[in-house]
């Protein structure tokens, strides 16, 4: 990715992050998504980091659901890194709340236009990637389109979970469809899909105009449709060999792309500062494609496979998980792909059954009677 373009200090970010990752079920009970540990780190770090080393000097970002323990992560860690500010914008302070993507910018637009940026970068603050922001904003200016979409290639038989893109001449979108059950593929390639990676440049005056209108309250079902229409959206293709973008809204994508950076598999570096080792017992768990995230540990004789251990969980002695589909879905959370999530009260109620099987039998004679 060039480094030489200079940063664009006419630019605002700002970072979608009020979400609860309700597909990650029990680990977003009691901590946002952005929030959630991954490899040592926050997933939130990766856009942050994004954002520093693109140039950009100021971020506000929305939060709204359990936000407390990611607003103090961002104000320890990130504070330094954005000499024009960093800001926190808590929809839940006024309820109801963010009502959507474009409802949380609708909200900060005064915000956003006292300070005189132009253009307008958005981001979602729970992908796993590395990219350089300047080349796509410099292409969005010299485009004059109202919007530029960044984009990547997913798997057709996965890309429902996404914004499935269609692309003419010159990367104008000709189509974009959210989350659709029959997914168009890429020309030329049956086999995967054109998908939004959630990273928006808007031109800040046609994104005023377009939020005027309160029915305007998701991107993908209102505002990226509407720009389609007008002709006035692009993509952007991120370069650099062996791009690395993975979006972790699932248990499944959450541990996959976990192992990937356990085993070495996803080619690009932890957001700095970061010291962070994997632990030996981590290490040895993820060879069996399990993650142990902070503070978990596994007791004696415990097998595991294809596993998440949620934060600060022990798991019990000869626990067995990752094997048996039919046996796992009694005691724990479990997806048709076959990750197993692991719990403290799962894995306690999985202790205390198997306990009462192990318990030995004592023999103890009936009241009143001698022995012979």
């Amino acid at each position: 990715m060039p480094n030489c373009l200079p940063p664009f200090t006419n630019t605002f970010c700002v970072l979608l992050a009020g979400g609860k990752g309700t597909r990650l079920h029990e680990l977003t009970a009691s901590e946002s998504k952005p929030a959630l540990p991954f490899a040592g780190g926050r997933l939130v770090d990766f856009a942050m980091e994004n954002a520093a080393r693109s140039g950009l000097r100021q971020v506000l970002v929305a939060t709204q659901y359990q936000s407390a323990g990611l607003a103090a992560h961002l104000h320890r860690r990130w504070s330094a890194r954005f000499p024009g500010g960093l800001q926190l914008r808590d929809g839940a302070v006024t309820p109801p709340g963010y009502c959507g993507t474009a409802d949380a910018l609708r909200a900060n637009l005064a915000e956003i236009a006292r300070s005189g940026a132009d253009t307008v970068l958005v981001l979602s603050a729970d992908h796993v990637y590395r990219m350089d922001y300047r080349p796509m904003i410099a292409r969005h200016l010299a485009s004059g389109s109202k919007v530029t979409v960044a984009a990547d290639t997913a798997p057709l038989d996965r890309a429902s979970s996404f914004g499935v893109l269609s692309a003419g001449p010159q990367d104008a979108i000709t189509g974009f469809a959210e989350k659709p059950a029959r997914p168009a593929p890429v020309a030329g390639d049956p086999g995967r899909a054109l998908v939004s990676m959630g990273i928006y440049v808007f031109d800040r005056r046609w994104l005023e105009t377009v939020l005027a209108n309160p029915a305007m309250n998701g991107f993908g079902h209102a505002t990226l449709p509407l720009a389609v229409a007008q002709g006035a959206a692009q993509l952007h293709r991120p370069e650099g060999e062996g791009f690395y973008w993975r979006d972790v809204g699932t248990l499944d994508g959450y541990r996959l792309a976990h192992l990937d950076f356990l085993r070495g598999a996803a080619a690009m570096p932890f957001p700095p500062p970061h010291d962070w080792r994997c632990p030996p017992q981590a290490r040895l768990a993820a060879a069996r494609g399990t993650v142990l995230l902070p503070g978990a540990s596994l007791g004696e004789g415990v097998r595991l496979a294809r596993s998440i251990v949620a934060p600060g969980v022990h798991v019990p002695d000869g626990l067995v998980a990752g094997r048996d589909p039919a046996e796992d879905a009694g005691w724990f959370r479990t997806t048709t792909a076959g990750t197993v999530l692991i719990t403290a009260p799962m894995a306690e109620r999985w202790r205390e059954a198997h306990a009462r099987r192990r318990a030995p039998v004592v023999w103890r004679p009936c009241p009143g009677l001698q022995e012979a």
